[in-house]
């Protein structure tokens, strides 16, 4: 048997960061579509990025959501170091994955959907990661596909208005999953083990 390596538990965690929409838990998540992904991959070792969604047979945007997801690098390096060599090969490590989802405000989501459907964003030319400093990018899809920004470290100046934007729209995001988790009636999340490609 072969042993499973880094590299692989790596690929696996960052596709499920990438494709929130098709991890387990499905349920509603499986008849939504997506909007923007935004993520923070912090120089501390966890990945975070969240997903939101809308019903696809909506057309508006019906009741959106976010979906979370969390890999927290740092712990599973620190595990899979930790692990003997027989242990890995009698067992397959995973990435530990932590799903959380909730529902948005359409009211306050939808100004910065309209915000994002004319948002301009400067090309400029790369410059060299800035080391020991947090990742953080938006992406769109469907009719938004065209816009993605990527940065690490401060971001270029030609991007301030837009990262601006961009973080008060992880705000709303946030603010809702901890709103749902002091419902009454909310469940706190589980981790949920990726076992996706």
């Amino acid at each position: 048997m072969a042993v499973e390596t880094w590299a692989s538990i790596e690929k696996t965690a960052l596709w499920a960061l990438e494709h929130a929409q098709e991890l387990s838990p499905g349920g509603r998540v499986e008849r939504m579509r997506p909007l923007l992904r935004l993520w923070t991959y912090s120089s501390e070792g966890t990945y975070t990025a969240w997903t939101i969604l809308s019903p696809m047979d909506a057309g508006d945007l019906g009741s959106p959501m976010v979906r979370e997801v969390v890999w927290r690098r740092r712990r599973d390096e620190k595990h899979m170091a930790s692990v003997n060599r027989k242990h890995l090969l009698r067992t397959k490590p995973q990435s530990t994955i932590r799903i959380r989802d909730a529902e948005i405000s359409s009211d306050e989501l939808g100004p910065f959907l309209q915000t994002a459907a004319r948002l301009f964003v400067p090309t400029i030319l790369a410059e060299d990661p800035v080391p020991n400093s947090d990742a953080c990018g938006i992406e769109g899809y469907g009719p938004l596909a065209y816009l993605r920004m990527e940065w690490q470290g401060p971001c270029p100046v030609e991007w301030a208005q837009s990262v601006a934007w961009v973080t008060d729209l992880r705000k709303l995001l946030v603010a809702s999953l901890i709103e749902r988790e002091e419902e009454p009636d909310g469940q706190s999340p589980a981790a949920h083990p990726s076992s996706h490609p």
